[in-house]
């Protein structure tokens, strides 16, 4: 996409979204019924910060932001270049377009922007998670290539069944 310019994301720009990412994803695993209210936020920043200890200095790891052409900052991407447990290649941790700018096309051009950024550092394969729910972030992964390669599924249970 033309009016989109992908560039290095600042220090400054990264503690920014350090707070906002470990709020949402905190949020996120409380919403999945995977952690509590009351740890969910310590979790999530100390996930963060083993993964980024370095911020945007951090090796093996690639953080983006999108503009606009005028300047607006309208996104993110972060990829972790290094091998993950279990995937052979990048993984990207988190990618997001502003709310007001969605349904433009920005998604797919910056997703697509982190995947050249990425081959162009040698790695052949990159993957990433999207919570079930999310429908419109699984379509645009599907139509960009991106095939399920496992699924995480639960159930909530109560005591009289």
């Amino acid at each position: 996409m033309d009016n989109l310019v992908v560039r290095p994301m600042t220090p400054g720009e990264f503690e920014v979204l350090r707070s906002r990412l470990v709020r949402e994803y905190a949020a996120e695993h409380v919403r999945a019924g995977n952690w509590t209210e009351d740890e969910a936020e310590a979790r999530a920043a100390e996930q963060t910060d083993e993964l980024l200890p370095r911020g945007v200095d951090t090796p093996g790891m690639l953080l983006l932001m999108a503009e606009t052409a005028d300047g607006e900052q309208i996104g993110h991407v972060w990829v972790g270049l290094e091998r993950r447990p279990g995937f052979p290649g990048a993984w990207i941790y988190s990618i997001e377009i502003a709310p007001d700018q969605r349904g433009k096309g920005y998604g797919r051009a910056l997703l697509l922007a982190a995947e050249q950024e990425t081959a162009l550092r040698g790695v052949k394969a990159i993957g990433l998670n999207v919570f079930g729910p999310n429908t419109v972030a699984r379509t645009l992964y599907e139509s960009a290539g991106y095939q399920v390669a496992s699924l995480q599924m639960h159930k909530a249970l109560s005591p009289s069944g």
